[in-house]
C-alpha cells in the first residue's frame, strides 16, 4: 500500500465503476465474475487513520458482528463518502493483492472487504478471497498449490456418496488438496456443483463442509461452488470425486 507524501494518487477505474453499477441492478453470476476479473487488476483507495507504519483501517460490521474492511474503487466515490467530514480523510492506494494480505492477517480479525459501502456495496468474503489468492499466487512465498492428493481419507468417498442421496441440490463433488500460501498447512478444497445462489447456496455449501469434517482425518476444508470462476479453473478436466447416480 502506498501514500505519496500525504497526497493520495487519483484513481479512476471507469470499467470497474460501470460494472459495480450494473451489479447493483443485476447480481448475476456473470456480472459477479466480470467484477472479480476487473477488481483483480485494479487499484483501490483505502481510508486510514494514523500514520504510515501504524495505520488503522476503517471497517463495517454486518448483522452477525463480522467485520469487513472498507475500500473505494475510485477517487470520486472516496470523496463523496467523506465530503461531510471536517478534516480531510487520509487514504492509501492498494492493489487487490494488498487487500487480500490485510484481510488474511490473523491479527486484523477481518471477514473480508467491502467496495463502496453505502452505494454499490460489493462484498468479498474471506473464503472467496482464499480461493482467489491460491489461484493468483498471492501472499507468502507464492507457493500455494491445488492438486490431486496422494491418497484420500478412507471414509470420505462413501460419506459423500451418502450425502448425495440426501441432498438433491448437489450433483457432482470434486475433492482437491490445497496448500496455503507461504505455509505448509494443507486443507481440503471441496468443489460442489450445487443449485441455487445467494444465501440458499451459501447454506448448502456450509452444510456440506460440516458434513465432511468428521471424514477428513482431522484436516480443515474449504467448500466452494463450481460456479465460481476460480473453482472452475481448479476442476477443469478433472473427473468428479463423486457423482449423483439417479439411475
Amino acid at each position: 500500500m502506498s501514500e505519496n507524501n500525504g497526497k493520495i494518487e487519483r484513481i479512476e477505474n471507469e470499467k470497474l465503476v460501470e460494472l459495480l453499477g450494473r451489479i447493483r441492478q443485476d447480481s448475476s453470476e456473470e456480472n459477479m465474475i466480470a467484477v472479480l476479473k476487473e477488481a483483480a487488476v485494479a487499484k483501490f483507495l483505502v481510508p486510514v487513520d494514523g500514520t504510515e507504519g501504524s495505520y488503522s483501517f476503517h471497517a463495517v460490521s454486518d448483522s452477525k458482528g463480522l467485520k469487513y474492511m472498507v475500500v473505494y474503487c475510485d477517487s470520486d466515490s472516496f470523496e463523496v463518502a467523506f465530503e461531510n467530514k471536517k478534516e480531510p480523510q487520509n487514504g492509501v492506494v492498494a492493489g487487490f493483492a494488498d487487500l487480500i494480505d490485510v484481510v488474511m492477517a490473523p491479527k486484523m480479525g477481518l471477514s473480508g472487504f467491502v467496495i463502496n459501502p453505502g452505494s454499490e456495496e460489493v462484498l468479498f468474503g474471506k473464503e472467496m478471497l482464499k480461493m482467489i489468492a491460491a489461484q493468483m499466487g498471492i501472499g507468502g512465498d507464492g507457493t500455494a498449490k491445488v492438486g490431486e492428493p496422494d491418497k484420500y481419507p478412507p471414509e470420505l468417498k462413501k460419506a459423500l456418496e451418502g450425502y448425495l442421496q440426501i441432498e438433491p441440490t448437489v450433483s457432482d463433488i470434486w475433492v482437491r488438496l490445497m496448500r496455503e500460501n507461504g505455509t505448509d498447512r494443507l486443507i481440503w478444497l471441496i468443489v460442489a456443483d450445487a443449485e441455487g445462489e445467494g444465501e440458499p447456496l451459501k447454506y448448502t455449501l456450509e452444510n456440506l463442509r460440516k458434513y465432511c469434517l468428521p471424514y477428513l482425518d482431522n484436516m480443515d476444508a474449504m467448500v466452494v461452488s463450481s460456479k465460481e470462476d476460480f473453482a472452475g479453473r481448479v476442476i477443469e478436466g478433472v473427473k468428479p470425486f463423486v457423482t449423483r447416480n439417479d439411475g
